[in-house]
């Protein structure tokens, strides 16, 4: 089978989510024989062209449809938001012929998509990562906030060729992260899956077994996600405070830039700047990512909304206590995994406060919490993912 995955940026050094879904289910399907293309805009990566692990990637210039556009406001959406018209992907994905374009994107992408498939004979599936049932709407209206009062030119372009936005209604099928969308959308099409994220658990189970290098002297606290006000890593912050026998380190891309400063202004002003590690983005599967697993004592995701929470299943395949914010997915994620991890209720101190205590003062309850989600994360290897997937690409 020929399978062309779709998103809006593939970017090494910046990565997130979606990125880390759409890399490792490709690798599993080449992995499973299948001939597997990624195509991406070259929105901070302007490598036009590579191959990694034997998968090729494919990227292509895009463009925001907004005047004027000055080359800062283009990076800001590149980072987060943004909804680009992209040249010649349609005519490559056309020369190409893929059986199915699995499209990760909404909107322009996802219709240039759609239509790409029914002219080419291809079936075209749809992914939604958390974005249509999950994130807020004053969120959601954030995205756009730095477009607020440009030209929309692209609007008339749209109109002009038809394009009329029913995403994902028109898809062949639809694939839900989050168990939120496939509510909605199990309903509305007859062809939708609960797919979850999943986890390479051969890669971090090694960064269980060379051992933790851990600072005994301290609770070490590890959050792996992008550094963006979704994330709440100012309740970590915060807790720096009310905890002065821990640490915090916080890996992953800056989607908000000016989240970071308010990070790291509010580290300072309660004085514990010295105890907080703000180490940007680390490459998917690196030495440094497992490293951060290796050195740390306990995992915290305090997420205002997340449609599931994949770091938590690379946590938990590294063997660490996990601590979550009980909301969306990732509730739903640590109750279906019982004595896998400890939650609290978004935004309240107090929980998150008395978890970390316990698992400080009950090495018995930690190491508890680690043998439960060693056992968590098997059912999620990206394998498995990947041969459901397939059936469900032969179904549609």
């Amino acid at each position: 089978m020929k399978i062309a995955h779709v998103l809006r940026r593939l970017s090494f050094a910046d990565w997130g989510g979606t990125e880390q879904v759409v890399w490792n289910i490709a690798r599993a399907q080449l992995a499973e024989g299948h001939d597997v293309r990624i195509y991406a805009t070259n929105a901070l990566c302007a490598v036009p062209r590579e191959v990694r692990d034997g998968l090729e990637i494919v990227r292509f210039k895009h463009v925001y449809p907004w005047w004027p556009m000055p080359r800062k406001l283009a990076a800001e959406l590149d980072l987060k938001g943004g909804n680009p018209f992209v040249p010649g992907l349609g005519r490559a994905l056309k020369a190409w012929k893929p059986d199915v374009i699995h499209c990760h994107a909404m909107a322009r992408i996802a219709e240039l998509c759609m239509r790409t498939a029914k002219k080419c004979g291809a079936k075209c599936i749809v992914s939604l990562h958390g974005g249509n049932a999950n994130v807020p709407q004053a969120e959601a209206t954030s995205l756009m906030a730095p477009t607020r009062g440009l030209l929309p030119w692209g609007k008339a372009l749209d109109y002009a060729m038809g394009w009329v936005r029913r995403v994902p209604d028109d898809a062949d099928g639809v694939v839900c992260v989050g168990s939120d969308e496939y509510e909605i959308y199990s309903r509305r099409m007859a062809h939708a899956m609960f797919l979850p994220n999943g986890v390479d658990v051969p890669l971090f189970e090694k960064a269980r077994r060379e051992g933790r290098c851990r600072d005994a002297s301290a609770l070490n606290v590890v959050c792996v996600a992008r550094i963006d006000a979704q994330k709440n890593q100012m309740m970590l912050v915060e807790a720096l405070a009310r905890n002065p026998g821990m640490n915090v380190r916080l890996a992953g891309p800056v989607t908000q830039p000016q989240y970071r400063e308010e990070l790291e202004k509010r580290a300072q002003e309660l004085g514990v700047a010295s105890r907080l590690a703000i180490l940007g983005a680390l490459e998917p599967g690196s030495e440094a990512l497992l490293a951060e697993y290796r050195r740390a004592d306990v995992f915290v995701l305090p997420s205002r909304h997340e449609p599931f929470g994949i770091v938590v299943l690379e946590a938990w395949a590294a063997g660490l206590p996990v601590v979550a914010s009980n909301v969306g997915g990732l509730g739903r994620l640590c109750a279906a995994h019982e004595g896998a991890a400890l939650v609290f209720e978004p935004g309240d101190g107090a929980m998150l406060d008395a978890a970390l205590a316990d698992l400080r003062e009950n090495p018995a309850r930690a190491d508890s919490l680690s043998a439960n989600a060693v056992a968590a994360a098997k059912e999620y290897d990206w394998r498995v993912l990947a041969r459901k997937l397939e059936e469900f690409y032969r179904t549609a």
